[in-house]
Parts: C-alpha cells; structure tokens; sequence
C-alpha cells in the first residue's frame, strides 16, 4: 500500500503594499469666520490616485481645495502631509509638495506662456531666480505635455480661456509636486480638449496625488480612481465611482425632484410631458440615435406600442420606416421621421 503524506503548500500569493496616504484630513471643518460650510471631513488621499469632487454650485468644493492647499484657514481639524501638519510647512517646502490651480485671473497679461510656466520652478530656484538645465527640462516636458509648444511666446492676454487654463495646468506640472488640486480645470474647455486633460493628468499620476474639483460627471465616471461627494448639510461620500454608482449615492447626491442623473452616461434626465409610445426595431448607430431622439421630443419606447418605427441599413443608405394601422411611412433621415410622428 503505497502511503500519501500531506505536504504544505508552497504556494505564496504575492500581497502588494497599499500606497501611504499622502494627505490625511482628520475631523476637519471649513468655511468662512463663524459659517461652518462642511464639517468632520476625515478623507485620505493616495498617490497614483485620481480624486474628483463632484457636488452642486455653492456647495463648498472650492473651500476645500482652498483649505487643504492651506489658502484659506479651516475652522478646526488637521491636514496632514505624509503624516506632517500642514502648519509645520514653510511656504517654499509647501510648494514643493503641493500645486493647485484656481479659477483665479492672471493679472499679468504680458507674460508670456513660457514665463508663466517657468513661475512653476519657483520653489526650486535660489534667492536670483536662476533657473537651471533641470528646469528648463521640467518645464519644456510640462509644455509638451499640455500639447502648447505653439504658444510659448504668446502673452497671456492674447490666450482664450482654453488656452490660459492649459498653460495654468502646465505651470503646475513644471512644480512637480507630489500632490495636485485642480478646480474646474476643464471649466473653459471643448470636449476634445477637456477629455485630453483628463488622459493627461491620468497619464501623470503614478507618482502624483491629483484632486480635481469638476462638474464633469462622465469624465470623472471614466478617468477617476475616488470620488468625494459634497451634498448641502450632508455628509461628504467617499468611494469608487463604480461602487457609488451601484449603491444609488450619485444620483442622490444631485437628487432634484424634476430630473436624474443616468450614471451611466452622465447624462440628465428630465421627466418629461408623454406624447405616446413607440416601438423601436433596428440595430447599430442609427438606432441609438433615433431613440435619444424619440425620447428628447418626448415619446417613450415600449415594444407593445402600437406604432412601430424600423431603422434598416439599405446600400450603406440608412431608412427610417413609421409604421401605424397598416400604413407605412418613410423617411431618410430622424427630422423627416419626427415631424411624421
């Protein structure tokens, strides 16, 4: 009889060490004088971490970037920067770990964007101002990175909004801080170009804490590791955007009786007045767009509707097909199908 001795495993998982906190807030209160905008703000903030603050206008989102930047004074509590009071900082070792960009004006419309960005180096030049070949690599690097090599000789006064917020952002990256706050840094931007700052701050964070104040619900669905949620009279909401999306905290964060938020797009839903039903057949990109529509001008798409509407893809040639009692009209294109409907 052959004997089976059992052994211990050999196997070991590999256990990966969770990032340090790189900012602390522990009961932390802010506001103004004696108003109390948020109190007992207990959040952490990682490197290799993209925080977004999402939360209604006027709600306090500016306040504490302000604060944790130490701008503004808070009202009570403690801000920690691995593990160090905030307070313990001088102004030079403070900006040496922490850059913010505000939606504040820049005074100086004849700088160039070059000059603004080399501003960024501040902490690292001596008491001349005399910037050295790492800094200029520092601050060619930011330059290209925010994608405005074409500008560097521009003044700021003769830059759009766009424009003036991205050199802003590329004076912050020639800080090479561990920690970033932005507020609305995509506030002034088009689509294409908010979506590139978002690729780029998530291309930069691996050695960087970035905490983005924004309204952009979908970007910071997309590109955010943590959200803070700042609601009136309520408790700030930390978590994972997919786990706050589940858990329905999102939507009751911008809960207004009127409309609500689909997480999964980002978009608003309105309650809207019901003109009728439609049952929708097709597929693809067509379909898609026709519903939005259908839905924007106010019919709900139910298959047991009596009235039909067919998408079909003919020779490359997109139809749209209402089809009601045995009667078929077409169209080629979705205002032609609504103003059949």
């Amino acid at each position: 009889m052959v004997d089976y001795k059992k052994e211990k495993s050999t196997c070991q998982f590999l256990i990966m060490s969770e990032p340090e906190n790189v900012l602390e807030t522990k009961n932390l209160a802010i506001g103004y004088g004696t108003k109390v905008i948020a109190q007992d703000l207990n959040l952490t903030a990682k490197t290799n971490e993209i925080i977004c603050l999402l939360g209604q206008n006027g709600v306090g989102k500016s306040t504490l970037l302000r604060t944790i930047s130490n701008l503004q004074s808070r009202l009570s509590g403690d801000i920690l920067i691995e593990k160090n009071e905030i307070r313990l900082f001088d102004p030079q070792e403070l900006a040496r770990v922490l850059g913010i960009v505000t939606t504040d004006k820049i005074g100086a419309a004849n700088m160039t964007v070059r000059e603004l960005v080399t501003l960024g180096r501040h902490p690292y030049t001596n008491w001349l101002g005399r910037v050295s070949s790492t800094d200029q690599e520092k601050i060619n690097q930011s330059i290209t990175q925010c994608r405005i090599d074409y500008l560097v000789d521009k003044k700021i006064g003769d830059l759009s909004d766009g424009q003036r917020q991205k050199a802003m952002i590329a004076r912050v990256l020639a800080q090479d801080t561990k920690i970033i706050l932005l507020d609305e840094p995509t506030a002034h931007l088009d689509l294409i170009n908010r979506a590139e700052i978002m690729r780029l701050l998530s291309e930069i964070k691996e050695t960087k804490s970035i905490i983005i104040s924004t309204h952009e619900l979908p970007l910071s669905m997309q590109f955010a590791d943590k959200l803070w949620l700042m609601n009136f009279n309520e408790s700030l909401i930390s978590g994972t955007p997919e786990d706050l999306a589940i858990s329905g905290k999102i939507n009751q964060s911008f809960y207004e009786n009127e409309f609500e938020i689909d997480v999964l797009t980002g978009r608003v839903n309105f309650q809207r007045n019901i003109k009728g039903t439609i049952k929708l057949i097709g597929e693809g990109l067509a379909l898609l767009w026709t519903s939005q529509a259908l839905q924007r001008s106010g019919y709900q798409i139910n298959k047991d509707a009596e009235k039909t509407i067919e998408v079909t893809l003919v020779k490359s040639i997109i139809h749209w097909s209402l089809i009601s009692e045995n009667i078929t009209q077409s169209g080629k294109s979705i205002e032609s199908l609504l103003k059949q409907l």
